[in-house]
């Protein structure tokens, strides 16, 4: 079996974002379209699809189109969720709200989301209603998330399910992808799908990790952005269950990051985010256990533990 040389890939799938994201023929939809392409982006769930597309037929057109429209959506999904936020900065670039305000930018995540079934159209079979059903579950998610904003007593359960469907739906939908482009067996295909819901969990898991505990000039983002805007993650909840107190503080619009931090370090809060970031990570990491061994299997490992290696 040949294994795609994921760079090579990663550059087709690149001019495919550019391309069809500027496809407009009006020039402001085209920069807004494009605004967080060209900041960057770590692309891991085209990444996902096409390293996953070797267990089975790797190569194929469909699956560079399949790669390029799930990041679309994703891409999608974030200027809506910068609207909803109302974040200034991604990317270490001004949000496209924040560049040219929430019409435009709302508008633009449409054009993004429309280019995505789009590309997923192109690539046929069962593209289409793959990444329907995945758009679905993110916003479902994404109304979950916003029901429960500004409340810091939510159970941490409930949190793992809204980040389930507003997360790693797309990492999952990337390794399904991977196997329907492909035509990689049924076994191959549930693993795949597993492996991208585990490591998911334990990106968004990280991710929340980071909002504390990363460095802004590698992240992109502002230390406590999440919990100032009434966004409470993994590492609050479990504090919250266990200093009572501690909602009490944070419902009275208390949120000094400090005084955040120093209770989330005496709770416990912040090991037990990480272990719970760690155990999916285990879980991705085994659901690979079903591919043969070979270095495009240990490129997905690698991605599972790159997730792991930002945190300080």
């Amino acid at each position: 079996m040949t294994t795609v040389t994921t760079p090579q890939a990663l550059r087709r799938v690149e001019d495919l974002l550019l391309t069809t994201a500027g496809a407009s023929s009006n020039p402001l939809v085209s920069e807004a379209s494009t605004h967080l392409i060209k900041a960057g982006g770590k692309r891991v769930r085209p990444a996902v699809v096409l390293l996953g597309s070797n267990a089975g037929e790797p190569g194929r057109t469909a699956t560079d189109l399949a790669a390029a429209a799930v990041e679309l959506i994703h891409l999608a999904s974030l200027y809506h969720d910068d609207v909803i936020d109302e974040t200034e900065i991604r990317r270490g670039v001004p949000t496209p709200q924040a560049k040219w305000g929430t019409t435009v930018a709302i508008l633009a995540g449409d054009f993004l989301f429309a280019s995505g079934c789009a590309l997923g159209a192109e690539a046929g079979g069962e593209v289409p209603l793959l990444l329907a059903r995945a758009i679905t579950e993110v916003v479902e998610g994404q109304i979950a998330e916003t029901e429960s904003l500004g409340d810091p007593r939510r159970r941490p359960d409930e949190y793992l399910n809204t980040i389930r469907l507003k997360t790693a739906t797309l990492f999952r939908v990337s390794g399904e992808l991977a196997a329907a482009t492909s035509g990689a067996t049924a076994d191959r295909r549930a693993a795949l799908a597993a492996y991208g819901e585990n490591f998911g969990l334990a990106f968004q898991l990280v991710d929340d990790l980071l909002d504390f505990v990363g460095d802004a000039r590698v992240t992109g983002k502002t230390p406590g952005t999440d919990v100032k805007e009434g966004v409470y993650t993994m590492p609050v909840l479990i504090a919250g269950e266990r200093d009572p107190d501690f909602p009490e503080l944070l419902h009275r619009q208390e949120r000094d990051l400090s005084e955040i931090l120093t209770r989330l370090q005496s709770t416990g809060a912040l090991d037990a985010s990480l272990d719970k970031a760690k155990f999916y990570a285990h879980e991705a990491l085994r659901a690979l256990d079903a591919m043969p061994d070979a270095e495009w299997r240990e490129a997905l490992a690698s991605l599972v533990d790159g997730v792991l290696d930002q945190l300080p």
